[in-house]
């Protein structure tokens, strides 16, 4: 028997079945986001998205579960075929206490965004340790998902259109630093990392917070250790 299909009269998204459209609708429609157990929903549909995508079968409270590596086929990380940037991308990953487990595929996948977009593999790094260090399962009350709490109300259809795995570590760090590059290309340098985090203007409380966001990713970008100094030429 079919499943039965249904459009909401608000949005047009589809309020009934398990595809992707439908997922997308629970996360995004007003009708949901206005919900007061909206991070409840969100969670069970996470665990939707688990299903209804090739990733791993980690804990999504990978917290509760730290050292275990998220493990997809045919991607594998060794230290003796990868080069000095993403080594040194490992051990920068490695001074800000991100989980050894996926450390290497991080490095790995910053590294090669990095090349892509054109933007410091430091400052893709820096955004990623505040604003989950490294955790590819996070989930926000504020609706963002993934290593680089990408805002679903924001970039969820986009990704969706796209076909981006938000789950997925090397997709969740491209689309972040796409995203990034942006910013950075319209606002500059650091009011570019203020919008990423969702910076309004004229909005007094929004500013202070964007600020201080500011000031924490400029302190793990700035940081420098003997092991990290040794690669200051990525700055």
């Amino acid at each position: 028997m079919q499943p039965r299909i249904a459009f909401c009269g608000r949005c047009r998204g589809m309020k009934v079945g398990w595809n992707k459209r439908y997922i997308l609708h629970r996360l995004l429609c007003k009708q949901w986001l206005n919900d007061s157990s909206r991070l409840g929903s969100l969670t069970f549909l996470m665990l939707a998205l688990l299903l209804a995508f090739p990733v791993p079968s980690a804990s999504v409270f990978s917290k509760d579960r730290p050292d275990q590596p998220v493990q997809e086929p045919g991607i594998q990380a060794s230290t003796s075929s990868v080069g000095p940037t993403v080594r040194w991308m490992d051990a920068f990953l490695k001074e800000h206490e991100v989980a050894e487990a996926n450390r290497m595929r991080l490095a790995e996948a910053i590294v090669e965004s990095a090349r892509k977009y054109d933007v410091n593999p430091r400052l893709i790094a820096s955004v990623m340790i505040v604003e989950s260090r490294g955790n590819p399962f996070a989930i926000s009350g504020k609706d963002a998902i993934g290593i680089m709490q990408i805002h679903l109300p924001t970039w969820g259809q986009t990704a969706d259109r796209e076909g981006i795995n938000l789950l997925r570590i090397e997709d969740n760090i491209d689309f972040g630093a796409r995203i990034l590059k942006n910013y950075i290309r319209q606002f500059g340098l650091w009011e570019g990392v203020k919008r990423y985090n969702g910076f309004i203007a004229d909005n007094p409380s929004s500013e202070q917070s964007a600020d201080e966001y500011v000031a924490k990713v400029q302190q793990v970008y700035e940081f420098q250790s003997p092991a990290t100094s040794q690669r200051a030429a990525l700055e």
